[in-house]
């Protein structure tokens, strides 16, 4: 399985955050799934890829040109898709994912998985996606939507479209089981 992980590229967050990623990239070589990424090698994303790297998992990069300048490339990919736009690299990481694991992040970050979860509302994909919510960040997240779902500005049916996950087993529970049904 492909599971595009997006997260935050800064190294000024809390310890715990990257350990908790790294460890969730080692368990995701363990069962064998490639990840997919923006490549970074900071932060979140680099510690993703160096779990996947620690457990010999396939990690394919996308990035456009531009970001090289910005933040360093990880040189931790078995493959490396150099794109033009931010755009394009958001529709290849989005196409060639099974699921979509969202590790704490930014404004970046919170961009990527407001799009891939208005394009599963809008039934352009059905990929299970999760908040993996480590130390509760996302807790102020789920607040806002609890917010917009009373006040009628979001429907109360997308809860049943993310989960919230806060250890590898439980994010490996809820991707992997809508696989394991289909033959």
């Amino acid at each position: 399985m492909n599971i595009t992980l997006y997260g935050s590229a800064s190294d000024r967050i809390d310890r715990a955050y990257i350990d908790g990623v790294e460890a969730l990239g080692r368990a995701i070589a363990k069962r064998g799934h490639t990840m997919v990424f923006g490549a970074g090698s900071t932060g979140l994303m680099g510690a993703a890829a160096r779990g996947m790297h620690e457990g010999g998992g396939n990690i394919i990069g996308v990035t456009p040109h531009f970001m090289h300048t910005l933040e360093p490339v990880s040189t931790l990919c078995t493959e490396l898709i150099a794109t033009e736009t931010m755009a394009e690299r958001k529709t290849i990481m989005e196409d060639k994912a099974d699921a979509f694991i969202i590790t704490p992040g930014g404004l970046g970050t919170l961009d990527e998985f407001f799009q891939i979860l208005t394009l599963k509302i809008l039934g352009r994909h059905d990929k299970p996606i999760v908040l993996y919510n480590i130390n509760g960040y996302w807790d102020s997240l789920l607040g806002v939507i609890g917010a917009y779902i009373l006040k009628s500005f979001v429907s109360p049916d997308v809860a049943n479209d993310f989960c919230i996950c806060e250890t590898p087993e439980s994010v490996f529970k809820a991707i992997e089981k809508p696989h394991a049904t289909q033959v």
